[in-house]
């Protein structure tokens, strides 16, 4: 095992951002050297309240420093394919926020840059890296689930459209999409990497833009509010998904699978085998922690991530297949 540092830059510098920099400090194989952000007070506000060296505004600037060798994407999805692809081509290692891109032919791009460069590329899918989800992994891994055949995940917001900077968030150009790229991402990702990450081959789905009245007309509102989708898988494994920014049901998040030895429920983990219901002691892990060592953990010991790039591509194809789904109004063969 090395017993050198990855040396890190963090550029944009809002929640998820700030969560990969504490990550990298807690952490004795990793250091931040760098923060980047359009905004130069905040850029030197976070610089000063976490001790780093440098502070840049433009990354190309900081991707010069020889000295940082990975990259911790933090900004609008917008951004993510050009950040993450200046960075590999600058021989960069990259972490990036969720979800990968846009679309798939962006993620594409990133899994091909990172190839042609031989680097890293992880996807910062956080609630992958809690307690909870890594026990239930290893449950699956070892087969105390047997077959696992169905899932079903959702995050329901009654109400809660994010808007962001400029409005961001609800300009399909900027975001890929609306709750389902944004908090649809993690429900449909985590319960497909809990389900053994199998292969996709069909999805129907359907997408609603309904609430754009909650939103200032001053703002472009062109995306979904709230998606339905069944994923099927070539293991003949299936799995219903639900996300929603607003709708008139009460708000929620869950995850189930079943399995022909035994189902399970997240928040908080329960087995449930033949009549019993069991819910195991689950360490407290810190999502954002467990990620960033994990990154750096690939990078020094050349392992591949839980998260990559592959991966990424999959995820990516799935939400694509989700709004074309929509727009044709039938099933989409992957």
């Amino acid at each position: 095992m090395s017993d050198q540092k990855v040396k890190v830059g963090i550029t944009g510098l809002g929640f998820a951002g700030v969560e990969h920099l504490k990550g990298y400090q807690e952490y004795s194989r990793s250091e931040v050297l760098a923060v980047c952000d359009l905004n130069q007070e905040r850029a030197e506000q976070v610089a000063e309240e976490y001790n780093v060296p440098f502070v840049y505004t433009d990354h190309r600037e900081m991707l010069a420093n020889d000295d940082i060798n990975a990259i911790s994407v933090g900004l609008p999805n917008f951004l993510h394919a050009p950040m993450t692809i200046d960075s590999l081509n600058a021989g960069k290692h990259v972490l990036c926020e969720k979800p990968p891109a846009r679309n798939a032919e962006e993620a594409i791009a990133m899994a091909n840059a990172a190839k042609a460069n031989n680097r890293t590329l992880m996807y910062a899918l956080v609630l992958r890296f809690g307690g909870d989800s890594l026990m239930l992994r290893k449950m699956v891994d070892d087969g105390e689930l047997g077959e696992i055949y169905f899932g079903k995940a959702g995050y329901v917001r009654r109400r809660g459209i994010p808007i962001g900077a400029g409005g961001w968030f609800v300009d399909k150009s900027k975001s890929g999409g609306g709750g389902l790229i944004d908090i649809g991402v993690h429900a449909l990702d985590r319960v497909w990497w809990l389900m053994g990450n199998p292969k996709p081959v069909s999805v129907l789905g359907a997408t609603f833009s309904k609430f754009r009245h909650l939103v200032s007309e001053e703002i472009k509102y062109d995306v979904d509010d709230s998606a339905f989708a069944q994923i099927r898988f070539e293991n003949g494994a299936t799995l219903m998904l639900e996300a929603t920014w607003s709708l008139n049901l009460p708000g929620a998040g869950y995850l189930q699978i079943a399995g022909t030895e035994a189902g399970a429920k997240l928040d908080p983990l329960t087995i449930y085998k033949d009549d019993q219901d069991v819910t195991p002691e689950v360490p407290s892990i810190n999502g954002f922690r467990e990620e960033v060592k994990h990154f750096v953990d690939c990078i020094l010991d050349n392992q591949m991530p839980i998260a990559s790039a592959e991966q990424g591509v999959t995820l990516m194809k799935m939400l694509d297949a989700i709004y074309e789904s929509s727009d044709k109004m039938g099933e989409v063969r992957l």
